[in-house]
């Protein structure tokens, strides 16, 4: 970070060297990061990528998403940059990782620019005396090395934040520049990346309202009389919501929420789980202890847990000290205000599969967390006086190099698998899905008896998890332990009765033991649960003919 007072021009320059060097130190090492969890059903195993001619496709058809019939969504422009990416590399992961690298130094450079002409105060000022270029800079710095953004640029799947969130700032500051048209134009590309982008119609009004003219609008009356101003860019914004509303409600079957997360979790117990959810992004957002790819974060069920209460209590304290410092610093008030209204759609009422997920504060980290920091830090280093500007550059290096540090070893560990879900078994112990994924790491590295150790493991912390049973199915075949083979698949098919994949590893198994007619009908099973699934549909094929002839199946 440069301390001297040079040119508008220079520092802009000097800081996108700084930004660049520090992601080129951080990501260096990721380029080989391979596709997990949703990767394989979003890119390795979708076959609507593979050519760009599916592109129109995918504006009208959810399915496109992946061949998982359950995971249906509208997300066009995400999965046409996966379809770019598999024109350019195909599952050879150096592309995606390059385009998500690019994507998230754009993003940190907007919010430098965004933090520098529309939110520091007085807003603009640039000069020698309370400069805002240099806490804009930190707090661009600080969203780009945060370890926990990582995830957003390893986990592929993850783009549909990172995308998100980019064409959501590049939207913002369109908007705050007067440029309207650009600006509802990449809101649209927002909505068809990802639902979270619905609110920026009201960020924008709160903006408008925090650093208003107030000796124009004094006070909110005056404010709102004068609401014609902002007809034309909120009215288009809210036009645009409304469409991609309808559109949804149109193309997205009514059942496709079932199957975001379990029965059980209702809106309430969401909401209230939220509470603690909230904290725990400011917790690694400033402290990266614990960064997991799979996160063991209980719900909460009940308002009057004192947890619950607790973490209540430190946010409503936080909203309102925020609140009462709108006059004097806005930006404070705007950071929190940013925070909550942007993690809104995922954190209060609407269930998802996890509490929580490294990701998912990707968007409330650019504008509202790193300024949050910034400020805190420029608070601290006006304790030294004439030298405060220094004391805040020193600062705010120390905090970026340790950033970088842990975010390179983080994406050291992203970069193997069984590095991966070892690290994730450390930071949830109890986490039943995590020590399955250990383990499949494990049987894929062929070590058998570990993978055993943590199967097992997983089916003691969560033995109604049908995918446990999946995987020692493929355990025991790759051991020729037949019989245990089948046990389990029955276990799979009782418990996630829904799956097709849970009928066909019965399918697999009987088909391996010559029984032809069972086979068929466990496939034919999984093929009516998932038609597009093409992996069930050339099973079910290959017994059929198996069945046809009245032979056993080839040991």
């Amino acid at each position: 970070m440069i301390v001297r007072d040079i040119s508008g021009r220079g520092f802009a320059l000097g800081f996108l060297l700084v930004l660049a060097t520090g992601l080129a130190v951080a990501y260096a090492n990721g380029f080989g990061i391979g596709f997990y969890f949703d990767d394989g059903y979003g890119i390795t195993e979708n076959p609507a990528i593979r050519s760009l001619r599916n592109i129109p496709a995918f504006f009208t058809d959810p399915f496109t998403l992946t061949p998982l019939r359950t995971n249906v969504d509208i997300r066009p422009v995400l999965v046409t940059t996966f379809a770019v990416n598999y024109a350019i590399s195909g599952t050879d992961p150096w592309s995606y990782h390059a385009f998500n690298l690019l994507v998230h130094f754009l993003t940190a450079a907007m919010v430098f620019v965004l933090v520098r002409d529309h939110l520091w105060w007085p807003v603009g000022e640039r000069g020698p005396s309370g400069s805002a270029r240099i806490p804009a800079a930190a707090a661009a710095l600080f969203f780009a090395f945060a370890p926990v953004n990582s995830q957003a640029l390893n986990y592929m799947w993850a783009r549909s934040a990172l995308l998100c969130t980019a064409f959501y700032v590049a939207a913002f500051l369109a908007l705050l520049r007067g440029r309207w048209i650009t600006g509802v134009a990449l809101h649209v590309l927002a909505l068809l990346t990802k639902a979270v982008a619905f609110t920026l119609p009201a960020v924008f009004v709160l903006h408008d309202f925090l650093y208003r003219d107030r000796r124009r609008h004094p006070h909110l009356a005056a404010w709102l009389r004068d609401w014609r101003r902002l007809a034309v860019p909120v009215g288009s914004l809210a036009v645009a919501n409304v469409l991609y509303l309808l559109l949804r409600w149109r193309m997205v079957p009514a059942w496709a929420d079932d199957f975001m997360h379990e029965g059980w979790v209702t809106p309430w117990i969401w909401f209230v789980s939220q509470w603690s959810a909230l904290l725990h992004y400011v917790r690694i957002f400033v402290w990266p202890a614990g960064l997991s790819v799979d996160h063991d974060f209980p719900y909460t069920l009940s308002a009057a847990d004192p947890s619950a209460l607790l973490s209540l209590s430190v946010l409503l304290t936080w909203i309102a000290l925020a609140l009462r410092a709108s006059r004097r610093w806005p930006q404070v008030t705007f950071a929190t205000l940013w925070f909550f209204v942007t993690l809104a759609p995922e954190s209060s009422f609407l269930p998802l599969a996890e509490v929580v997920n490294d990701h998912r504060p990707y968007i409330a980290s650019t504008v509202g967390l790193s300024v949050l920091l910034t400020w805190t830090l420029e608070r601290g280093a006006a304790l030294a006086g004439s030298r405060r500007r220094e004391a805040f550059v020193a600062a705010a290096t120390v905090l970026c190099l340790a950033a970088v540090t842990v975010t390179r070893q983080r994406t050291w560990e992203w970069a193997d698998g069984l590095r991966l879900w070892e690290s994730t078994v450390r930071a949830s112990p109890g986490n039943g899905r995590a020590w399955m994924n250990a383990g499949l790491a494990y049987m894929n590295a062929g070590d058998f008896g570990q993978a055993r150790r943590h199967f097992e493991k997983s089916r003691e912390l969560n033995a109604r998890y049908p995918y446990v049973y999946m995987n020692l199915v493929a355990l025991e075949l790759a051991e020729g332990h037949e019989d245990a083979a089948l046990a389990w698949a029955r276990e799979a098919v009782r418990f996630g009765p829904e799956l097709p994949r849970s009928h066909y590893s019965l399918g697999t198994v009987l088909e391996r033991q010559g029984n032809a007619a069972e086979a068929v009908a466990a496939y034919r099973l999984a093929c009516r649960l998932d038609p597009n699934d093409a992996v069930s549909r050339a099973a079910l094929a290959r017994a059929e003919a198996m069945q046809a002839r009245g032979n056993a199946a080839p040991r």
